[in-house]
């Protein structure tokens, strides 16, 4: 068995074929980095050993590949923010003209169903839900009153409704928060202002 031969040194125009590029190419690969075995310069040849270069070549490739991946993911990010979305939800990867044909879908769909009533403003539940939950506090509030008349509850009894009827209101507004209305309340909402 002969032994292998040792890998030749190749010159710039030689590099340049073997990537298939142009010399100018390899002047900028060689500012960026690509390794050099003999440095030219005088009358002096550069010399470059491809198995080196080819690695370092693949390590570019593969750096500007994770750059771009990172780039790409950070407009995502903020296209999502922006959307309102989140990465999970099919939107996510929605071009903008996809986009805007789903809105204008929306739109439409939104319009048939206010027609059909059943789809109804916010300002309008807002409304609804206050009278309802005015009418819910006044009744607590006076439930320990008419029991102790109706029922001649003493006053453990009536501190023991309160203290129910407190439990109750405080179990309301904990649902309420859970629920996707608690990001959407404002400080002007009563549903939000310890109005419970």
């Amino acid at each position: 068995m002969t032994p292998a031969s040792p890998e030749p040194l190749l010159n710039r125009g030689q590099i340049a074929q073997c990537f298939n590029v142009s010399e100018n190419t390899i002047n900028k690969w060689v500012s960026k980095g690509m390794p050099v075995e003999t440095e030219g310069g005088n009358g002096v040849a550069y010399e470059f050993r491809f198995s080196e270069c080819e690695l370092w070549f693949k390590e570019a490739q593969q750096a500007a590949a994770a750059e771009k991946a990172a780039a790409n993911e950070f407009v995502a990010q903020r296209r999502m923010e922006f959307l309102g979305v989140e990465k999970t939800d099919a939107r996510a990867g929605f071009t903008p003209a996809q986009m805007r044909e789903l809105a204008q879908a929306e739109l439409v769909w939104m319009q048939a169903a206010k027609q059909r009533g059943a789809l109804v403003p916010t300002d309008e539940m807002v409304e609804l839900l206050d009278t309802v939950f005015s009418e819910m506090r006044a009744g607590l509030d006076g439930l320990p009153d008419w029991l102790e008349r109706e029922f001649s509850l003493s006053g453990e009894g009536v501190a023991a409704v309160i203290k129910y009827n407190d439990g109750i209101l405080r179990a309301v507004q904990h649902a309420i928060k859970e629920a996707a209305l608690a990001g959407e309340l404002d400080a002007d909402d009563p549903l939000d202002s310890g109005f419970l």
